[in-house]
């Protein structure tokens, strides 16, 4: 009970100090502004209001107050969509009524960093340190994006600093024996150079409490990671860039489900390398062309800690697996303007391969799981931006033709398949429409195609395995076509700013078809396009600034976002209708947020509903119900003399036991205190 009183007390000291006329010197922008401009809904820059698209966005002052150090934090606590998170640092997401996703390079959403493909089949490996802000886009982006595309695009905008030079330094400690170092410096040297560069290391060494007071162990990690960007203006009308960041993961421990105790620990290494060089300018006033060319490696070496199956045995940790995946690709784009209508041509190209290794308790390679694996894609698409009746009504409207080749490649120690190469095409339009009246009011509606690629294994895969002296075969359909889905939504939004008022509603509805399945006859499975899925629900969105109507200097805002799924419902083989698993009935985020430029706090509280899932610990494992849940965090900052900063923040502030995965409980309460110098 004594954490409740906290609570209130945070919350009158919150109001009291906006009440009070505590000093402002500027004032928070944590959630989307009326003219704020975004780039993922179209290629191209434009403004909220008037794109038909979802977008939501995530601003840096927002991230500041929210806990949580990797991007899946973030995009629950601010987003409401759908993540799993499991200790040892591996995460995933789902929008819109899709199962989240955590491994593989086919997936039903896609994460971009400054539009380009992230390179993490792993979100946890992506940090909250150098970004400006976080662009979601809701509903199927494959007329822009090609596969991968379906549920929606998350695009994660880095800091590009290009005025004075600035830096800061940080040092902080917490919970769980936790201790963290960052510093960042960027600016511009010259009139035609510029940069940013920072660098972060984040230690627990200490294994997490959860909420119900007992130590989870093996679940001690430590990370560090590092960013940097050159910016160089060849003159007023072209621009040259380069981009690189590194993440390490090292020994991170991974505990297993909560049943087994100790014996399904182990631990893990995880690099993810990336790099990126670009060139935009101006062709004329009204055309514009960019050029990327990315490349990004993520390695992960997984170590075993006990060993057998009916009889578990510790033994000196030893690799049991790692993998490879990299991913190169080019995008071209080019933009005309004429007059207040917009056309984005692009070609895009990118090449994904992943291997993979198996070892003996010896060291000495065995065959792995699944064989190497390639894709490469080919695509060229359309945007249009049609801008009417005094640029009050925006219409658009664009395709996407995207070619595939997959394959199955030799595979050192495989010995029980054929290499094999396959390919296919598909098409992916999308349009929709905004208008905007006086008043603030506007109505937007979209409705799109999108699609899924087979992987390598169904398209081309051939394998073999003898069972009982029968020799059963696992064989790819060359035939497939892709998953595809057709979504519309339509929503109202309401943007009142002399009142600090910003609001919107809008419902979705997803069609699934030819969702590809396993299929057995005999001694031969493979796969066919046989089920569908059907997804609705409502999105909502409310932000209310008290201090605007009240004309203050400071912000003291209400918020509320939150998702209800009206149905989520995928076909079975036998063609009835069951609950996707790991999609929850809704989820809510709200709270208070205050900022006057010396003082700055949040109180959020997200709330799950139920999900169904499989208990894989049970005989026959049957379809559970996981209990809802609501938790709270508390952040608060204050600067003072200038360049200094205190930073509180506190994860599970009344300590709930509570977990998003059975078998996976998440922490209880954290307590983590920060001291940043800033320049």
């Amino acid at each position: 009970m004594r954490f409740k009183h906290v609570l209130m007390f945070c919350l009158t000291l919150i109001i009291w100090s906006a009440l009070a006329g505590m000093a402002a010197a500027e004032q928070a922008a944590g959630q989307t502004s009326l003219d704020e401009v975004v780039v993922t809904a179209t290629r191209s820059e434009e403004k909220v209001k008037e794109i038909p698209a979802k977008v939501e966005v995530i601003g840096k002052q927002e991230i500041e107050v929210t806990t949580g150090e990797t991007i899946t934090e973030q995009l629950k606590k601010n987003s409401s969509i759908g993540v799993i998170e499991y200790p040892g640092a591996l995460a995933g997401i789902g929008i819109r009524g899709f199962r989240p996703e955590f491994f593989g390079i086919t997936k039903h959403s896609l994460v971009l960093i400054d539009g380009r493909p992230a390179g993490a089949t792993n979100l946890a490996t992506i940090l909250v340190d150098n970004i400006e802000r976080i662009e979601v886009l809701k509903g199927p982006a494959s007329a822009l994006y090609g596969g991968e595309a379906m549920g929606g695009v998350i695009n994660i905008i880095t800091r590009k600093n290009r005025g004075q030079l600035t830096g800061q330094v940080e040092a902080g400690l917490g919970s769980f024996r936790t201790n963290f170092e960052k510093a960042a410096i960027g600016g511009s040297l010259g009139k035609k150079f510029d940069f940013d560069v920072s660098a972060r290391r984040y230690e627990q060494a200490d294994d997490f409490t959860m909420g119900n007071g007992e130590v989870r162990p093996n679940t001690e990690y430590l990370t560090q990671n590092a960013n940097l960007r050159l910016g160089f203006d060849l003159n007023d009308a072209w621009r040259l860039g380069a981009t690189t960041d590194i993440y390490q993961g090292r020994d991170i421990e991974t505990p297993g489900d909560i049943v087994d105790g100790d014996q399904k620990a182990g631990h893990k290494d995880i690099d993810r390398y990336s790099m990126a060089l670009s060139a935009e300018g101006d062709l004329s006033a009204s055309n514009q062309i960019s050029l990327n060319i990315y490349s990004a490696r993520e390695e992960s070496e997984n170590y075993k800690h006990y060993t057998g199956w009916i009889i578990i045995t510790q033994v000196t940790p030893y690799r049991s697996y790692d993998s490879e995946t990299t991913w190169t690709g080019v995008q071209l784009k080019d933009r005309h303007d004429w007059r207040s209508h917009r056309f984005i041509f692009g070609i895009d190209y990118q090449d994904i391969v992943k291997e993979s290794r198996n070892y003996n308790q010896d060291g000495s390679r065995k065959a792995p799981w699944s064989p190497d694996e390639g894709r490469t894609n080919w695509a060229g698409y359309l945007e249009t931006v049609w801008r009417f009746m005094e640029e009050r009504l925006t219409v658009t409207a664009g395709a996407r033709y995207d070619y595939f080749e997959v394959e199955t490649k030799p595979t050192p120690f495989k010995t029980d398949f054929t290499p094999k190469t396959e390919d296919f095409s598909t098409t992916s339009p999308r349009a929709g429409i905004n208008y905007l009246f006086d008043n603030g009011l506007r109505l937007h509606t979209t409705i799109g195609k999108a699609f899924v690629p087979p992987t390598a294994g169904q398209l081309a895969g051939y394998s073999e395995r003898v069972v009982g002296g029968v020799t059963m075969v696992t064989r790819g359909n060359p035939d497939l076509d892709p998953e595809s889905s057709v979504t519309y939504d339509a929503g109202i939004g309401y943007d009142l700013p002399v009142m600090g008022l910003s609001l919107d509603l809008t419902y979705f509805h997803t069609d699934v078809d030819d969702k590809i399945t396993r299929v057995t006859n005999g001694t031969v499975t493979t796969y066919e396009n046989s089920l569908s899925a059907e997804m609705e629900g409502l999105e909502y969105m409310l932000s209310f600034d008290i201090g605007a109507p009240l004309q203050w200097d400071r912000t003291l805002a209400l918020f509320f976002n939150g998702t209800t799924m009206l149905k989520a419902e995928e076909e079975q083989p036998d063609h009835t209708m069951k609950d996707i698993h790991n999609v929850a009935d809704y989820t809510y985020n709200y709270g208070i947020r205050y900022d006057d430029g010396t003082f700055s706090g949040k109180l959020h509280l997200r709330t799950q509903g139920e999900m169904k899932d499989t208990d894989w610990n049970a005989a026959g494992y049957p379809e559970i119900e996981y209990p809802g849940f609501t938790v709270v965090d508390f952040a608060a900052g204050v600067k003072f003399a200038k360049y200094h900063k205190f930073t509180l923040k506190i994860d599970n502030l009344f300590d709930d036991d509570y977990y998003e995965k059975k078998g996976f409980p998440k922490p209880g309460r954290a307590f983590f205190l920060s001291y940043r110098f800033q320049f």
